[in-house]
């Protein structure tokens, strides 16, 4: 999801390069190196975000760290919050909704640690559990990012990893949901993917953006976020351009981050499904080219096509309260599909 620079090696997407595609340069010296940074984007989230600001001294025991949250101009009181209860976080107010990439954009220069970890708000980090992904990531010296498990509120896995995007996955996806029914051979052939809960650590293309590290000096080669993308994709994009780079990707298994998935995202309603697509075009143009977005979307379209008519039937012979909704949306990206282009209008108030 990241864009930056690109060094002479890799091969470089047609055009000239963003502001934030360009090397990020500290505001700080080398002198003050810390262990950690922690960089949360918020936005009406003030409940999760009080809840995850108090998980993080016991789980990054042992490290020095610091914290910022960078506030895309909450209503809910959330900066008030901070600043009576965790009033040793950096807070930056960006003054607008900017989305996630351009605030993790203000925040990361800023950053003093040997590694920086983009963390979503509604996440909950267990104690010792940062502390662990940091002794992984030093010990993998290639390493360009790494993420833990995500889990949820129950303690099982949620979608944690996934792999480059792939019209023959949406295909796969007519036998879904979430490989159950696939052959155990094609398994693993998924956009998005849930581990077991006895998996090992593998390399992987792309960790989830809900809990991301990275070395900062990777950061520094590979440069800021790409602002192109408002929300959704800027993990895949950057883990992308650092595997380019000869850098890995990892799944770090065995450490657990709760995800309280889609709490925080949730307040966007359409505006979520329109960004997604938004994004989703974008970064297949950038890697792909224009004439792959065309097969992305007749594929999306037969895809939700069969999984908005899948569910409406449900929804009339059986449980209504669930599958009404899923179809609606189903039907709903499937006529994105037929837009040459979309209009994803960022919320200002909260849904």
């Amino acid at each position: 999801m990241i864009s930056g620079h690109e060094s002479p090696s890799r091969r470089r997407s047609a055009g000239p390069p963003l502001d934030s595609e360009r090397p990020m340069y500290s505001e700080r010296t080398a002198g003050s190196l810390l262990d950690l940074s922690i960089v949360v984007v918020s936005w009406n989230t003030s409940d999760l975000l009080d809840a995850c600001l108090a998980s993080l001294p016991a789980s990054c025991a042992g490290l020095r760290h610091e914290v910022f949250v960078v506030d895309n101009a909450s209503s809910d009181g959330s900066t008030a919050m901070i600043r009576e209860r965790h009033p040793a976080v950096h807070l930056i107010e960006s003054g607008g909704n900017l989305g996630f990439t351009r605030a993790n954009n203000l925040a990361l220069p800023r950053c003093r640690g040997e590694f920086v970890l983009l963390l979503n708000p509604d996440t909950v980090c267990p104690a010792g559990s940062l502390a662990a992904l940091v002794d992984f990531a030093r010990t993998h010296t290639d390493l360009g990012a790494c993420g833990p498990t995500l889990v949820d509120a129950a303690g099982a896995p949620t979608i944690t990893y996934g792999n480059e995007p792939s019209p023959f996955y949406h295909l796969l996806e007519l036998l879904g949901p979430h490989d159950r029914r696939l052959p155990r051979f094609l398994r693993h052939y998924s956009f998005v993917r849930i581990p077991k809960a006895d998996a090992l650590p593998s390399r992987i293309d792309y960790v989830a953006g809900a809990c991301l590290l990275a070395p900062r000096r990777v950061l520094e080669e590979i440069g800021l976020l790409d602002e192109r993308f408002f929300m959704y994709f800027e993990e895949t994009d950057w883990c992308r351009r650092a595997r380019d780079a000869g850098y890995e990707v990892w799944h770090a298994a065995g450490i657990e981050i709760v995800h309280l998935e889609g709490r925080a995202a949730a307040k966007a309603s359409r505006f979520s499904l329109d960004q997604f697509h938004t994004s989703f075009r974008l970064y297949v143009e950038k890697h792909n080219g224009p004439g792959r977005v065309l097969a992305f979307r007749a594929v999306l379209l037969l895809e939700n096509l069969a999984k908005a008519f899948y569910r409406s039937l449900i929804a009339l012979f059986g449980n209504r309260r669930d599958n009404v909704s899923l179809a609606d949306n189903h039907w709903y990206v499937a006529r994105l599909q037929l837009r040459s282009s979309i209009r994803a209008i960022p919320p200002t108030a909260p849904l």
